[in-house]
């Protein structure tokens, strides 16, 4: 939902299953032109119709008056309270909407018990790349993640621990020695990675604003590296921006404006070390423009 929020929060994808239509400012059904089954067309294919309709200035609309209407309130309670904390009325009025974007469709490497490459740890849920998900992420799948794999993982864990010696941890205890930029330094960053990577890695990619996000990536990394937590976000960031600039293809929810037919050979997972990262990112700074930049200034 475009309504000014920060997060901005979720309408949910049922709205379009109960009928609700994506209208433009000038009240086209704007999904008829680029798919049969117009609202009810893969996810990607959505996100990239309203999308343009955004570019190109017109607007994208959730219409729920008809389909919906007066039962919104009881049959959607949490996007209603959403609507009306943003002053919308959504049994009468338009719901602004924007595209969210799944950045990836994968994350750790894990085998069918949640485990990692790293002993001790295991990862289930959206972090943990099991195999559930293909180009486009279905958002059932999260049942999967939750339930099946939550539940493997609790089993795994529990086989290898003993019960007699395992204690609850009664205090957490800080890592010392990291550095935490001050709060204003840190929403500068946040916010500077999150509009890199909406312009440059979000819905519609090209070879150009990868390699500019990238650049500015890491110039986040190396301005805030000893920040645990910017540093983490600009690393998974980096990952993402250099995966999708090594694919050269289209696929699901990766579309590059460059290469947008996808490439049968392509039609696999793909995985990637920092030693991957690193040298994606030697070969990007070869070959794209010099930019001048001063990240210490423009934080």
């Amino acid at each position: 939902m475009d309504v000014g929020i920060d997060p901005a929060p979720l309408a949910t994808e049922a709205l379009r299953g109960d009928g609700a239509t994506l209208i433009n400012g000038q009240g086209e059904r704007f999904m008829l032109a680029h798919h049969a089954d117009a609202e009810l067309a893969p996810r990607d294919i959505v996100a990239r119709g309203v999308f343009t309709e955004i570019a190109e200035g017109r607007g994208a609309f959730l219409d729920c008056r008809e389909a919906i209407g007066a039962r919104f309130a009881t049959s959607y309670p949490t996007v209603y309270a959403h609507c009306v904390r943003a002053g919308i009325d959504p049994a009468k009025e338009l719901i602004p909407i924007a595209p969210a974007a799944h950045y990836h469709m994968g994350g750790v490497a894990s085998d069918l018990h949640g485990r990692t490459s790293v002993e001790g740890l295991w990862v289930a849920g959206e972090v943990a790349a099991t195999g559930l998900h293909g180009a486009n992420r279905l958002a059932s799948n999260s049942l999967l993640e939750a339930v099946v794999f939550g539940g493997r993982v609790a089993e795994d864990v529990a086989k290898l621990v003993d019960k007699s010696s395992a204690t609850p941890i009664a205090e957490l205890k800080r890592i010392k020695g990291r550095k935490v930029a001050s709060r204003a330094a840190r929403n500068t960053a946040v916010a500077l990675l999150r509009e890199t990577m909406a312009n440059d890695v979000g819905v519609v990619r090209n070879a150009a604003g990868l390699k500019r996000a990238l650049s500015t990536l890491q110039a986040i990394s190396e301005e805030h590296g000893s920040d645990g937590l910017i540093a983490n976000m600009a690393l998974t960031a980096r990952l993402i921006a250099a995966a999708a600039l090594a694919r050269k293809e289209s696929r699901g929810g990766h579309y590059r404006r460059d290469y947008p037919h996808a490439v049968p050979a392509l039609a696999s997972r793909t995985f990637m070390t920092l030693d991957d990262l690193q040298a994606i990112e030697s070969a990007a700074r070869r070959t794209r423009p010099a930019i001048k930049t001063e990240l210490t200034c423009a934080l």
